[in-house]
């Protein structure tokens, strides 16, 4: 099962699968769900292989402590399965109201039926807190964490900070919407969940659509880029790819084959009718109520057809307690009524409406006998039914009528593929599949059958394991490690054993947050008080060094006892003394260059240039995200051009691209600041690319601490300036 090269990586690894639902409930009885249905043979051929795996997830409702013990022991030892208990009103407000009335509708673009609220989304992160903490007690080194679906995009990160080095996938079933749908979130739901996800070595999605929807948001959203779908974050690559769901092939065309089976349909097909079939839970997603319009239409358009065909309308119960769904119930028990009352006689109901679920075997039956089957959701991640149909057809060769906004359309183009939203258009699809030629139908269904064959539920995971092993064994981009809160103290008790303590402190993105103008992003009184404070400790000595200019620095910091260094390194100020020039400037480049720059501060909209003594800065971080990253590739490659021997170097930062004079920078003036030093300990913090060269020119004993994302040659890392903050006044 699986390939040699893979066979030999996985022997001995440990699978921890994790879901919002547990395969079996309380009961022990099997949960209805793709997942659970679909990943059974996977998990089969993983156990043969002599690998071990445990199943995470919310088995339902248990409401003693004696009963969660009990249940936890039972399902340990006869299901490899660990039951994460949530009580009942933390589940509600996470699974009825964030789950399933902001994520599911947004996702899906029902905007209409989004409702966010913030508690719901602090319900949201707490249960991703509790899953994370259960897959913690029982994980080990070598394990692969697999994580599903969208109730647990928040896991991948928690768990990251807990376990750097942790194997991670993650697989969203449902559609990644646009990044003008996902923008609706307000923006720090939309950040978390997309930090949430890149704690992930992988995360894999259904097509290569979803794939650059997502990509797209991370780039407008989180400031990222990505090369052909890797992702740097945190000092990793985080890889992203389409993976096309498979199904148990066999399973579905073998018992289609058996003589229970067609027992089976001896008792669906009592006459010649042609049948029509629908198979859905109940959603407003799956468009049941645009097919039976449809349906009609055709029965209007067509009334030979009347009395020789049937719609088998099979839908099974789900969300019922949420009033949107309440609400499609009754208006599909309405609409079935009028049309078998319109057409229907004594003798034929144009719709035979089953409420209810079905089992595996009455499924493949159905789909066995049916003449065409209606798969026409507005939006759906996959859609499994599709390819579960065309798995189970033998002499019948069903015909596939599949909307084009379901993700197996990218993959079953010899369908009948419609618009879900055009009744005409299906209902031209249904008059198409019943009329047919024999010949046609089974050449349709001979390619369907051999894609979905070979592209079946064990080829889907492996490849997602493959890839993951491949992303995670590969070399990250810095070894800088998460600066967890309880490991401040330790530090900071370490630099007792010597005389002094140097803090070179970046300004903006590290004491202080940025913002769309450099000129609104003053010091606060906050700032200002804990630099007063450490400056207070004879054993500190306090440089802020800021690619700043010396009228910002001076304005704002002259009246505390530090060290202030501006423009990267090139004028620096001690306290109490008059600003000094670090070396001679040769600054003609300066006119061509400008020249340069504005014209893209013309080209790019709410771009700009800022000029100081001996440097140039191009800021971008108001324009639009694409634009501003496709015309700073372009700029950086004219500059590149023009460089060799111009007097000045180029540096890409945080949104900016700086052109600065050669010879000048961070690196040379903590060496210059730090020749007289002897015996003290250095504390580097900064967030742009030029404090790679303060952290390259520390020495190697000192604490140097990048913030926010990006790779880095820092030993750890932060999140942001708060935490900044909060970290130096464990010092005050």
């Amino acid at each position: 099962m699986f390939p040699a090269g893979i066979a030999a990586k996985i022997r001995g690894m440990r699978l921890i699968l994790v879901s919002n639902r547990l395969p079996i409930s309380p009961q022990g009885k099997p949960t209805i769900g793709g997942l659970a249905t679909g990943l059974s043979s996977f998990l089969d051929h993983w156990k043969t292989s002599g690998n071990e795996s445990l199943w995470v997830g919310w088995p339902g409702p248990v409401d003693s402590e004696e009963e969660r013990t009990e249940l936890s022991q039972k399902f340990r030892k006869e299901h490899n399965a660990i039951p994460v208990f949530i009580k009942q009103k933390l589940f509600d407000s996470f699974y009825l109201s964030f789950c399933n009335n902001t994520l599911w509708p947004l996702f899906h673009y029902f905007t209409s039926l989004t409702k966010i609220t913030e508690d719901s989304f602090e319900s949201y992160k707490e249960v991703n807190e509790i899953y994370a903490n259960k897959i913690s007690e029982i994980y080990k080194d070598e394990d692969w964490i697999w994580i599903h679906d969208y109730h647990l995009m928040l896991v991948p990160a928690i768990l990251r900070k807990k376990f750097p080095k942790a194997k991670i996938s993650f697989f969203l079933h449902i559609p990644f919407p646009t990044f003008e749908i996902f923008r609706f979130l307000p923006s720090t739901i939309r950040s978390s969940i997309l930090q949430g996800l890149l704690g992930s070595d992988l995360i894999g999605f259904h097509t290569q659509l979803y794939t650059q929807y997502f990509l797209r948001s991370v780039l407008r959203i989180l400031g990222i880029d990505n090369n052909f779908g890797t992702i740097p974050f945190e000092g990793r690559s985080v890889t992203t790819g389409s993976y096309p769901m498979g199904i148990d092939y066999r399973k579905f065309s073998d018992f289609a084959n058996s003589t229970v089976c067609k027992k089976k349909i001896l008792k669906i097909k009592k006459n010649n009718l042609k049948i029509i079939l629908s198979v859905d839970r109940l959603d407003y997603s799956k468009g049941v109520l645009q097919r039976l319009v449809a349906f009609d239409l055709f029965l209007k358009q067509n009334p030979e057809w009347r009395e020789k065909c049937k719609f088998i309308l099979i839908i099974v119960p789900s969300r019922t307690q949420i009033q949107s769904y309440s609400e499609m119930k009754s208006a599909i028990d309405e609409k079935v009524g009028l049309i078998n009352g319109n057409y229907g006689n004594l003798n034929w109901s144009p719709i035979i409406y089953q409420y209810k679920g079905f089992s595996f075997e009455d499924l493949v039956a159905y789909y066995n006998v049916s003449d065409a089957i209606l798969v026409t959701p507005f939006r759906d991640g996959m859609n499994l039914i599709a390819k579960e149909f065309i798995a189970s057809q033998t002499e019948t060769n069903g015909i596939l009528i599949l909307s084009e906004t379901a993700g197996a359309s990218a993959e079953l183009g010899e369908a009948i593929i419609v618009n879900p939203n055009d009744v005409q258009e299906i209902a031209d699809g249904i008059q198409l599949a019943l009329t047919m030629p024999e010949k046609e139908k089974e050449k349709r269904n001979r390619f369907l059958k051999r894609r979905i064959s070979k592209y079946d539920i064990n080829y889907w995971a492996n490849e997602i394991l493959k890839d993951t092993n491949k992303n995670n064994v590969s070399e990250t981009y810095s070894k800088t490690i998460h600066f967890k809160k309880e490991d401040w103290k330790q530090v900071i008790s370490d630099l007792d054993s010597r005389d002094k303590t140097i803090f070179f402190l970046d300004y903006d993105g590290t004491l202080r947050e940025l913002e769309k103008k450099p000129e609104d992003a003053f010091p606060t009184e906050e700032i200002s008080d804990l630099l007063r404070a450490l400056s207070k400790n004879n054993s500190f000595e306090i440089v802020l060094i800021s690619g700043r200019t010396r009228s910002f620095l001076e304005t704002y910091f002259s009246d505390l006892p530090v060290h202030l260094i501006a423009e990267h390194g090139f004028w620096w100020k001690k306290p109490n003394e008059a600003w000094a020039s670090q070396f001679q400037s040769q600054s003609l480049w300066k006119e061509e260059i400008k020249h340069l720059l504005d014209e893209y501060e013309a080209r790019v909209p709410g771009s700009f240039v800022e000029e100081k003594d001996f440097s140039l800065v191009w800021h971008y971080r108001n324009a639009d995200p694409e634009a501003g990253l496709k015309y700073s590739k372009e700029l950086m490659d004219e500059l590149f051009q023009i460089s060799a021997n111009s007097g000045f170097i180029v540096l890409p930062g945080n949104k900016i691209i700086e052109v600065r004079e050669f010879g000048t920078g961070k690196g040379r003036a903590i060496n210059v600041f730090l020749e007289s030093k002897e015996n003290v300990s250095v504390i580097a913090i900064g967030d742009d690319a030029t404090d790679e060269e303060m952290f390259s020119a520390v020495p190697e004993f000192a604490i140097s601490i990048k913030v926010g994302l990006g790779d880095s040659i820092a030993k750890y890392r932060l999140n942001h300036p708060t935490e900044v903050r909060e970290f130096l006044k464990m010092f005050v």
